[in-house]
């Protein structure tokens, strides 16, 4: 950005200040639009910026909309390139414990001979980012596309005797379209997705998993609550041909896991609560014909800084691709870099 610019940002953002009526509202609007423009790219426009932070400095007034801070603050940003935005979650645990862990896939293909290669105490840990490929108006205000990529990995670092290794690491890029609705009931804030998932262990023959689906969500947000809605169809695959040998595996080609609907279901729901300095967070999804499913129980306190902890609950089927079809109960404890909120 040349001095000219800076120059003209600066006196754009002084005459904003000037124009604000209320003494309150201005300073919390001020230091959104600072933080903004600290933020800007070269291309970035302040009047989106502008209607943001005084979107946000206004939540709970009468016929107000209530904008979620992270939707405002991701906005500001997204397009530094100094700045990685999160897209889920981005957790570790250091530890967490699991009850009856999945064997089978691993005495069979990787520890022939071994009863129990894999404990029941490991490393749970999610790195999840997005980035924004468009950065102006497509259909409607605030609308864009995204890549997204979610690693969720577990780490048997407590496992000695097999030299700690990465048990299963989980693979899921995305893309996908969201705008805000510029329909805005109970004062909060409507948000659509429509994307396309890949999903995958990257691991090659008997231990690989994945599948691809296309989705649509509906989310609906206020500041201190959101919940979202995200049913999917899965692309089918080309069923694998058996030869009939026993000793011969199975082709690399073909669907590595035919009946993963049947314990994943077809949507998942996800949502979050803030209270004061707490935010609970939940998961959810369920096959009602084959009666399996999952839930997914999350809360999260402050530490120091950015950092906060973090204690999580799962129990059902596809915490893991390798596990999909195994049922899974874990709680663990560790850190959270970026809530949903």
């Amino acid at each position: 950005m040349n001095k000219s610019t800076i120059g003209w940002l600066c006196m754009l953002v002084t005459s904003l200040m000037a124009v604000n009526a209320s003494a309150t509202s201005t300073s919390s609007v001020d230091e959104c639009i600072l933080e903004g423009v600290k933020a800007a790219g070269d291309d970035s426009l302040l009047l989106p910026l502008k209607e943001n932070c005084e979107r946000l400095a206004n939540k709970g007034k009468a016929n107000d909309v209530e904008v979620p801070e992270r939707f405002v603050a991701e906005r500001n940003t997204e397009d530094n390139p100094y700045v990685l935005t999160p897209h889920r979650q981005n957790y570790i645990l250091p530890f967490s414990y699991m009850d009856e862990p999945n064997q089978d896939p691993y005495q069979q293909n990787i520890y022939p001979g071994m009863t129990e290669p894999m404990k029941n105490q490991e490393v749970k840990l999610q790195i999840s980012l997005k980035v924004p490929l468009t950065y102006s108006k497509l259909f409607t205000e605030n609308d864009a596309v995204y890549v997204g990529v979610t690693l969720k990995s577990f780490w048997q670092l407590y496992n000695d005797d097999i030299s700690s290794p990465f048990r299963e690491t989980n693979y899921r890029p995305e893309v996908y379209y969201e705008a805000p609705i510029p329909f805005e009931p109970w004062g909060g804030t409507i948000i659509t997705r429509f994307g396309f998932e890949h999903e995958s262990n990257g691991r090659s023959q008997l231990l690989s998993r994945s599948w691809n689906r296309v989705y649509a969500g509906l989310g609906f947000a206020k500041n201190d609550w959101e919940v979202y809605v995200q049913p999917w169809y899965r692309i089918p695959e080309d069923t694998k041909v058996d030869d009939g040998d026993p000793n011969t595996p199975l082709p690399p080609k073909g669907d590595d896991n035919p009946d993963i609907e049947d314990y994943l279901g077809h949507y998942e729901v996800t949502g979050a609560y803030s209270y004061g300095s707490l935010e609970f967070s939940g998961l959810t999804r369920y096959n009602f014909k084959e009666g399996n499913g999952a839930f997914e129980l999350g809360m999260s306190f402050p530490l120091w800084g950015r950092l906060k902890g973090y204690v999580q609950y799962f129990n059902g089927y596809g915490e893991s691709l390798i596990d999909y079809n195994h049922q899974v109960e874990r709680i663990g404890v560790g850190f959270l870099l970026t809530d949903i909120m």
